[in-house]
C-alpha cells in the first residue's frame, strides 16, 4: 500500500527556507567561525578560552545538525532535531556569557577597522542572534512532530505492530 502524503503548507516550506538561510548564517557561519578564531589563537588565551572556542564550534554544528534534521517530514528525525536543538542552544548561551564577562573584563577591544569596537559587543552581535534559528528549528520540528498527519502515521503503525498475526494454516 502506498501512501500519499498532503501537500505541505507555503507556511512551512516558507519557515524552512528561512530556517536553512538563518543557520547558515547564524549557527553554521558566524558561532563556528567565531569557535574556529578562538581556536586558531589558543596559544594566546589560557585553556577555558580555548575549551569555549571548542564547545561554540561544536554546539554550532549541533544547531545546524538539528535545523537540518527538522528539514524532513517524519517524526524520528523531528523528535531528534528538538533533543539536540535544546542542549546545543543552551551550550551556546553558556559559552557567550562566558566570553561576554571575561572579555568586558579582561578590556579586550577590537583589531584594525573594529579598533573603536569592545569584542564582548561583537560577541554579542554575532552569536546572540542565534536564538533565531534554533527557535524556528523548535517550533518547525514540534508542529511537524505533533501534527495531525505525523500522529495518524504513528498511531496506524503501532495499530498494524499490535495486529493478530494472519492465521498460517486454515481449519
Amino acid at each position: 500500500m502506498k501512501k500519499i502524503h498532503k501537500k505541505q503548507k507555503p507556511i512551512m516550506t516558507a519557515a524552512k527556507i528561512l530556517l536553512i538561510v538563518l543557520t547558515a548564517v547564524y549557527p553554521f557561519f558566524m558561532t563556528m567561525m567565531t569557535g574556529i578564531g578562538i581556536l586558531s589563537k589558543s596559544g594566546s588565551y589560557g585553556s577555558k578560552i580555548t575549551f569555549c572556542g571548542a564547545a561554540l564550534v561544536i554546539s554550532g554544528a549541533s544547531l545546524t545538525a538539528a535545523a537540518i534534521l527538522c528539514l524532513f517530514r517524519k517524526s524520528l528525525p523531528n523528535l531528534l532535531s528538538m533533543c539536540i536543538a535544546l542542549p546545543s542552544f543552551a551550550v551556546c548561551m553558556a559559552v557567550l556569557c562566558k566570553l561576554i564577562s571575561h572579555a568586558e573584563s579582561a578590556g579586550w577591544m577590537g583589531h584594525g577597522m573594529y579598533s573603536a569596537v569592545p569584542v564582548a559587543d561583537m560577541y554579542r552581535q554575532r552569536i546572540f542572534p542565534v536564538i533565531l534559528p534554533f527557535l524556528l528549528t523548535i517550533t518547525i520540528a514540534a508542529i511537524q512532530y505533533f501534527s495531525y498527519s505525523a500522529a495518524e502515521e504513528r498511531r496506524e503503525k503501532k495499530r498494524r505492530k499490535n495486529a493478530p498475526a494472519p492465521k498460517i494454516i486454515d481449519s
